[in-house]
């Protein structure tokens, strides 16, 4: 017998991502979306092979840019955990 796990790798969150509710997981694949759309929140990786949240939005604008960001990402890698904390 084999054992399966059901936990994708790809929908943890990034170390990088700032504190808070607003992340990016493995599955980015650095194609830009969330950057042009938030570009005051997400940033890439030392070696532009993903982005991740380095500041988690300051005010109701950041927060609109954020989850337009979200919902147009092809890859579906930026999360919501619910958690302002």
């Amino acid at each position: 017998m084999f054992s399966l796990n059901l936990a994708h790798p790809g929908l943890q969150r990034r170390e990088e991502n700032a504190p808070g509710r607003f992340y990016t997981t493995h599955d980015c694949d650095a194609c830009g979306t969330c950057f042009l759309y938030a570009m005051k929140n997400m940033m890439y990786s030392y070696d532009s092979t993903y982005y991740f949240v380095y500041r988690q939005p300051a005010n109701d604008r950041e927060e609109r840019d954020l989850r337009r960001a979200m919902n147009l990402c092809p890859m579906h890698c930026i999360r919501d955990d619910g958690d302002p904390s």
